[in-house]
């Protein structure tokens, strides 16, 4: 008997589901690092629901693997999960900025930009998707986890 584990959701599934982004029951301090490592799940969170309050300043660094919607526009995706990857749900950052111009679907990238108030709908869903003005953008090897497991905490 061989098994073979499937590869993690990408951009197919994050492009055909609505953001799931969820509000945060509280927002830690963060740390004093620069640039900050958030989660993408983390950035979303405090870009929407905290406005911006906690990041506005301060230089992040996101990583996520690379979807595009219908029209073209950017997204830095994590699935997240609430229990396994059965129940993984996307959550997008759109990107704007510095990025670069030739972007394939399923490249994992780290971009390090700084907190903007823009917003956009998720076409899927109508949820609420926050933007990250890049500065920097460059791919990565795909993480040993891919997923985010934050709301399992």
């Amino acid at each position: 008997l061989i098994l073979v584990a499937p590869p993690a959701l990408g951009s197919y599934s994050a492009t055909r589901t609505g953001t799931a982004l969820q509000e945060p029951l509280a927002y830690p301090d963060l740390p004093a690092a620069d640039p900050l490592p958030l989660s993408v799940v983390d950035y979303a969170g405090r870009a929407v629901y905290d406005h911006g309050r906690t990041l506005r300043g301060r230089e992040v660094r996101l990583t996520g693997f690379l979807a595009l919607d219908g029209d073209g526009t950017p997204y830095l995706v994590r699935m997240a999960l609430n229990c396994c990857a059965a129940d993984a749900q996307p959550v997008k950052v759109a990107l704007t900025g510095q990025v670069p111009p030739v972007l394939q679907p399923d490249t994992w990238l780290r971009v390090t930009g700084t907190y903007t108030p823009r917003r956009a709908e998720d076409p899927v869903n109508g949820g609420p998707i926050p933007f990250i003005e890049v500065t920097r953008a460059e791919p990565v090897p795909e993480p040993t986890d891919p997923y985010d497991e934050s709301w399992n905490s």
